[in-house]
C-alpha cells in the first residue's frame, strides 16, 4: 500500500513536471529576453547598401526589392512581391512592394513598416539611415519573431517609392504605402487591421525620436508606456504642432491607427537635421546600439497590442 501509494505521487510529480515543462516552451515571450541582434541587423544595412542609389523605378531599386524578398524567404515567412506601375513627375515607373507575413492565432494583422528607396539626385547617396537603418531592423525582427507563436499577424511591409521624384509635388511620394493602403481598403477587410507602426531613420547614433502630430493618440500613448518601461522615456519627443508627411499618413487616411516613429534630428548636432539626404547619411553615422534599441521598443509596443 505505501509503495503503491509513493509510485503514484511520483507518476503524479512527473506529469505535473511535463505540462510545467510545456507551458514554460509555450508562454509568451517577456519582451525584454528577446534578444535583438543589433548586429545583424547592421549587416543586413551593409548588405542593403550595396544596391545604392536604389531610387524607385530603377533596376538598382528593383534589385533591392527582390533582395528583401530573398531574405524574407529563407528566414520562412510567406512573401508577396508586388510589382505596380504607378505615375510620377517625370512619368510611370514600375516600383515593388514587399510584404512578409507572420500569421498569428487570429485574423487580426498589425502591419510593420519602412520604405527601401532612396532619395533621387544626391551624389553618392547611400541612404544607410534613410531607408536602410528601418529596413535592417525589420528584417532582423522577422528573422526574430518567426520563432514564436503570435496572438496577432505581422505584415512586414517595405515599400517602394516613399521617396518623391520630384521634391514631393502632390501626387509624389508615398507611391508604395498608397498602393497597399488602397488594396486593404478595396478588399473589405480594413477592420481586421489594428494598427500601422512605421520605423524610419532610427539608426542614427544620437538617437532622438520626434513623433508628429499626426501619429495615432492611442499609439503615442502606448509609445510613451513603452518607452518608461524600457528606461528610455528621454529618447521620446512628441511633436505637438508638426505634421511629418510618410508612409504611416495613408493608413490613417483609411481610418487604421498609424504611428510614425522617426528621428528627424540627424545632423551634425543633437537638432540639426544636416545629415539627411545628403552623402553623410552614411554607416559611420548610425549604430548597431541605436538599432537595438528601436527594435526592443517596437516589441514593446506590440507586447501592449496583444501580440505575445
Amino acid at each position: 500500500m505505501i509503495n503503491s501509494l509513493r509510485f503514484k505521487n511520483i507518476k503524479l510529480f512527473l506529469i505535473l513536471l511535463v505540462h510545467l515543462f510545456t507551458y514554460s516552451c509555450n508562454e509568451a515571450p517577456n519582451t525584454t529576453n528577446f534578444n535583438f541582434n543589433g548586429d545583424q541587423a547592421f549587416k543586413e544595412i551593409r548588405e542593403l547598401i550595396k544596391f545604392s542609389p536604389r531610387d524607385a523605378g530603377t533596376k538598382n531599386g528593383h534589385l533591392a526589392a527582390y533582395h528583401i524578398a530573398e531574405k524574407l524567404k529563407k528566414i520562412g515567412l510567406k512573401v508577396i512581391i508586388d510589382e505596380f506601375i504607378d505615375n510620377t513627375p517625370v512619368g510611370s515607373k514600375k516600383m515593388i512592394n514587399i510584404l512578409g507575413y507572420l500569421p498569428g492565432k487570429s485574423d487580426k494583422w498589425i502591419i510593420l513598416g519602412s520604405h527601401f528607396d532612396t532619395m533621387p539626385g544626391i551624389p553618392n547617396f547611400k541612404g544607410a539611415n534613410d531607408s536602410g537603418s528601418s529596413t535592417g531592423v525589420l528584417i532582423e525582427m522577422a528573422r526574430l519573431l518567426n520563432n514564436y507563436e503570435l496572438n496577432h499577424g505581422l505584415i512586414f511591409a517595405f515599400f517602394d517609392g516613399e521617396e518623391g521624384i520630384a521634391n514631393y509635388i502632390p501626387g509624389d511620394g508615398l507611391h508604395g504605402s498608397r498602393r497597399f493602403a488602397k488594396q486593404i481598403y478595396k478588399s473589405g477587410n480594413k477592420n481586421k487591421y489594428i494598427a500601422m507602426i512605421l520605423l524610419d531613420m532610427i539608426g542614427d547614433k544620437d538617437l532622438t525620436y520626434t513623433i508628429p502630430s499626426n501619429s495615432d493618440k492611442y499609439l503615442k500613448e502606448i509609445l510613451i508606456e513603452s518607452s518608461k518601461k524600457l528606461n528610455i522615456r528621454n529618447l521620446i519627443e512628441l511633436l505637438d504642432d508638426i505634421v511629418i508627411i510618410d508612409d504611416h499618413v495613408p493608413f490613417s487616411n483609411i481610418g487604421i491607427p498609424s504611428i510614425d516613429i522617426i528621428d528627424f534630428k540627424y545632423g551634425s548636432t543633437k537638432d540639426k537635421n544636416d545629415y539627411w539626404h545628403t552623402e553623410k547619411d552614411s554607416l559611420i553615422n548610425i549604430s548597431s546600439n541605436s538599432l537595438r534599441i528601436t527594435a526592443e521598443l517596437t516589441l514593446e509596443m506590440l507586447n501592449h497590442l496583444d501580440v505575445f
